[in-house]
């Protein structure tokens, strides 16, 4: 089912367009000098410029050294891990505020293990969004490979995982949601709209299995009225959930998935692990429940 785009709404009272406009929350990514993580920086740039928000890059200090393979363009100096992940900050932020006029971007350091130090310097921060490399062959790195799933199994915030080399603008095809019509999708739809408004774009929200299309145009109708200006599409697949939501992300700019709040040992589902693993392009695991 296809909903074509509303007339805007006019809010009204504190919501309204006279209400002064809150600043926009920080922007925080993981740095280690890798192809893939740059790839994320520059993504994230991108996203933080579009949407007025400072950029954060955070690098953990005990883990430069193993990293690999390191882009050409940041090969850290030999010596001391601090001056090479200083010199490797300061040459992105360089070249971020020189591509993006008026980004705000800032630096930072810590030590400790990136899985736990990653969510906790996204709270100092205050940050809203957290960015992330994962490898583009799907093997494991030591900082941005499983610690990037550490991180989105914990995060009080969302996280986006960009592929090397994916992290290209937004080609105009769309964001995909995942959602399941039996449990509470606001805050993932919410997301999604965002994104898919802030772009342009339409949004696609697919579920796979039972209990089918009514249901599924159902739990998403909320949020589509919440964002008139992005076309809908609710799309119900059979099959199952991971392979689904993978096939999709081949044709999206954006795959968006819950990932449970509350759950248990705070990791990710088996369905969040798949397709944080095999999906094509960035993915969005966002905290709801």
């Amino acid at each position: 089912m296809s909903v074509p785009p509303a007339e805007p709404l006019q809010p009204s009272g504190p919501s309204g367009p006279s209400a002064p406009s809150r600043p926009a929350l920080p922007f925080l990514v993981g740095f280690d000098g890798s192809a893939h993580s740059l790839a994320a920086t520059r993504w994230a740039a991108r996203e933080a410029s579009a949407a007025g928000a400072p950029l954060r890059l955070l690098h953990i200090g005990h883990a430069w050294p193993v990293i690999q393979p390191i882009s050409p363009e940041f090969q850290p100096v030999l010596g001391e891990s601090e001056l090479a992940a200083a010199t490797a900050l300061s040459a992105v932020a360089g070249e971020l505020r020189a591509a993006h006029e008026g980004l705000t971007v800032e630096t930072a350091t810590a030590e400790g293990g990136a899985g736990n130090e990653i969510p906790r310097a996204a709270l100092r921060a205050g940050a809203g969004l957290i960015v992330l490399g994962a490898s583009g062959h799907h093997h494991v790195v030591p900082l941005l490979g499983s610690t990037a799933l550490h991180v989105a199994g914990r995060a009080e915030v969302p996280v986006v995982l960009v592929r090397e080399p994916t992290g290209q603008a937004p080609g105009g095809r769309g964001v995909v949601v995942g959602v399941d019509p039996a449990g509470d999708y606001g805050d993932v739809l919410d997301f999604g709209y965002s994104w898919a408004a802030a772009h342009g774009l339409p949004l696609r929200a697919v579920h796979a299995g039972p209990p089918g299309q009514a249901a599924l145009e159902a739990a998403v109708a909320g949020a589509a009225a919440r964002h008139p200006e992005v076309a809908t599409e609710c799309v119900s697949r059979p099959g199952d959930a991971a392979h689904v939501l993978v096939d999709e992300s081949a044709t999206a700019d954006l795959l968006v998935v819950g990932r449970r709040h509350h759950r248990p040992l705070h990791g990710l589902g088996p369905t969040d692990h798949a397709v944080a693993h095999y999906a094509r392009g960035p993915v969005a695991l966002v905290p709801h429940g």
